[in-house]
């Protein structure tokens, strides 16, 4: 495992949920220079578009350039790529997402340990570093919540005391940047570079001295940390020729079956979509506990106020995708094929967390807001309308392409933190898991 070393000048690529914690951590030592580099644009918390701060992630995604527009998936065999959302610009995935922030079960963090060999990295490694995160958390006061979540909440109450969120008690987002990098701008050993691309890793014989950029300017560095998701970290890689075997293998998501609702009034298109999520168990084989997530939302098209959706999803899956380049032109996205419900294993917890979405629709609360759009449940409509939950992990995985420091196997000088490093998601929404490995990662280095 790392342990505390002279890291130099420190090149952080990317500015999401890990790269903003790690440029954060790293600069506290003054030893340390950290530069930190974001493909899309950067700017001061105060200067934070209206619709990234405001309540609707729907409305956050559509500020432009903050996703990466050509980015598209698979997600089951059959299906015609679509459009896979990611975050681009300073706070990455947690300035466009739903801005609900679990943290799993223990049990999967200690399974990082007990099968796949990751020492340091079991829950009680951990959870000080879901506590120690400077994430601003809180629950949307009922009086925020729409129809469908209402809804939710009388149909199952477990559900009705809401989830945390990543927002002020006034409803402001708090992404990664005005949680840690906000706070930290004046610091003289920090910098932050937006709106540039970086297209590789640039290395002396098999240890990294740098990054080049898509433009072609090159920034040397001492240590460099992919931290650019688990899309784009394994594409960084590649395009470099590192030659650790795993690199963008191993991606899986969280699976999700979509219903359709007709409101019978339409929603606010600038109110909270998402208050509440109901966690519920399949029973099914050794994870079968709180292995499914419903999911209300109350909007998501702008042009369609009277649409909601409700997802059932899987938490906890078998079936493993693959992320390759297109191309070597790092303007060019890479390839991503989920390949959901693959393993027949994943088909009988799927089904289960159909069931359950079917006795929830079914609670008179829903029917007195909406009329549920006709659906068909059979493997190969399933199969055509899967959907994810925008938690890609997996594709650096520790244990096979990185070690326990989240150094990459082979090289030197060369980690990756992010989502990708994840052997197995948790059963949880990624972005406090993320933000949680690279508090950790800090720690030990």
């Amino acid at each position: 495992m790392t342990t505390a070393r002279p890291l130099g000048h420190v090149v952080v690529v990317g500015a999401g949920s890990a790269g903003c914690v790690l440029a954060a951590r790293l600069s506290e030592r003054p030893d340390v220079r950290v530069t930190l580099v974001e493909a899309g644009p950067d700017h001061r918390g105060a200067d934070t578009p209206a619709a990234i701060a405001g309540a609707s992630y729907v409305a956050a995604k559509d500020v432009p350039g903050r996703s990466w527009p050509s980015l598209v998936a698979t997600r089951a065999a059959g299906q015609e790529p679509r459009a896979y959302l990611r975050g681009r610009g300073i706070g990455g995935s947690s300035a466009i997402n739903a801005m609900v922030a679990l943290q799993g079960r223990p049990g999967d963090y200690d399974e990082w340990v007990s099968r796949f060999g990751c020492d340091g990295w079991g829950w009680s490694d951990l959870r000080p570093c879901f506590e120690r995160s400077a994430l601003v958390l809180h629950r949307a006061p009922r009086s925020e919540w729409g129809a469908i979540n209402v809804a939710m909440a009388a149909a199952v109450p477990a559900a009705g005391d809401g989830v945390l969120l990543t927002r002020t008690t006034s409803g402001r987002r708090v992404s990664v940047n005005d949680a840690y990098l906000e706070p930290v701008r004046g610091r003289q050993n920090l910098a932050v570079i937006g709106d540039q691309l970086v297209d590789r890793v640039l290395f002396a014989g098999r240890r990294a001295i740098g990054v080049r950029l898509a433009d072609g300017h090159e920034l040397p560095a001492d240590t460099v940390i992919v931290a650019a998701g688990a899309i784009h970290s394994p594409a960084v890689l590649l395009r470099s020729g590192v030659d650790t075997p795993g690199v963008g293998e191993n991606l899986h998501d969280h699976p999700s079956f979509p219903v359709a609702l007709m409101r019978k009034e339409p929603a606010d298109l600038q109110a909270l979509p998402i208050a509440t999520v109901a966690t519920m168990s399949s029973g099914i084989g050794r994870y079968g506990i709180d292995d499914l997530q419903l999911l209300p939302l109350e909007h998501v098209d702008a042009a369609m106020p009277e649409l909601a959706l409700v997802m059932a999803a899987l938490m906890r899956s078998q079936s493993r995708g693959v992320v390759r380049l297109a191309s070597h032109d790092p303007h060019l996205d890479p390839l991503v094929a989920f390949d959901m419900l693959s393993d027949e294993r994943d088909w009988a917890p799927m089904n289960a967390a159909i069931d359950a979405l079917e006795r929830v629709l079914a609670h008179p609360a829903f029917a007195a807001v909406a009329d549920v759009v006709p659906y068909d449940r059979s493997p190969a409509a399933v199969r055509s309308v899967l959907g994810d939950y925008v938690h890609a992990a997996g594709t650096c995985a520790m244990g096979t392409v990185v070690d326990t420091g989240c150094a990459v196997i082979g090289y030197e000088s060369l980690l990756v933190c992010d989502a990708s490093v994840m052997p197995q998601v948790p059963r949880a929404n990624t972005h406090w898991p993320t933000v949680a490995v690279a508090e950790r990662l800090a720690q030990l280095l």
